[in-house]
């Protein structure tokens, strides 16, 4: 009978250790629906955010000329950009060591010459927006830092009284895979509502199905710790 408790606890366990690394790396996705109208809206942000007279003029002779277009042309149509916890966490911690990001930070190709200077004009106009709000954005910064260790400790927790047949494991399992989705959720919809009134109208934030999994499994894995607590109460 104790060997049958033993392999339900690992089982369990296991499906909260699947639930973490699910919530860990499924990742978060940014789509922007028109290469082409985020670079023409950004360049137009750029240039009205400058008094450099000399900038206006030369982006004014390539819309006349119609040698933007022809640059534009030759950039993907769309993009897609994903992170996942761990990678905002990353994201996060280079922020908060440089006060700045990288093309590398955003996970941005500088394969060719086109992406390369459209990469320095989103970096521009990222990094601008993130001086602008510097404070704010280390706040949130290292509220999330303290959000990411509280998720994988509360899982950790769960994962441990599961083993000794704790009857509350539950209650850290559910904060951590309700709150993991439920602070991504509300942040995808903050993100997608803030980048699209100062970046681009195209831009969308979304969830990717790994996080739903997750949350599945830590719901399946709820079930199975009560079954632990109602073997337990009959005992």
């Amino acid at each position: 009978m104790k060997f049958i408790k033993w392999i339900w606890r690992l089982v369990v366990s296991g499906l909260i250790f699947i639930s973490l690394s699910l919530t860990l790396t499924s990742p978060v996705q940014l789509k922007v629906d028109s290469t082409a109208g985020l670079v023409k809206n950004s360049i137009n942000k750029v240039v009205d955010q400058s008094n450099n007279s000399d900038l206006q003029m030369g982006v004014s002779f390539l819309q006349d000329s119609g040698i933007e277009d022809t640059l534009l042309s030759q950039l993907p149509k769309n993009i897609k950009l994903q992170t996942s916890y761990q990678g905002l966490n990353k994201l996060s911690t280079n922020y908060l060591a440089n006060n700045k990001l990288t093309a590398a930070d955003l996970q941005l190709n500088n394969d060719t010459q086109q992406e390369q200077v459209f990469n320095q004009v989103i970096l521009q106009l990222v990094n601008e927006q993130l001086r602008q709000n510097s404070s704010d954005v280390k706040q949130a910064a290292q509220i999330y830092h303290l959000i990411y260790f509280l998720l994988i400790g509360f899982y950790i927790l769960a994962i441990a009284l599961v083993l000794f047949g704790k009857k509350i494991a539950i209650i850290p399992l559910i904060l951590a895979a309700v709150g993991s989705y439920g602070v991504l959720s509300y942040a995808a919809g903050v993100a997608t509502s803030s980048l699209q009134q100062s970046v681009y109208s195209g831009i969308n934030v979304s969830l990717s199905s790994g996080l739903t999994q997750a949350l599945i499994t830590a719901i399946i894995a709820a079930i199975g710790c009560l079954f632990i607590k109602i073997k337990q109460d009959k005992e």
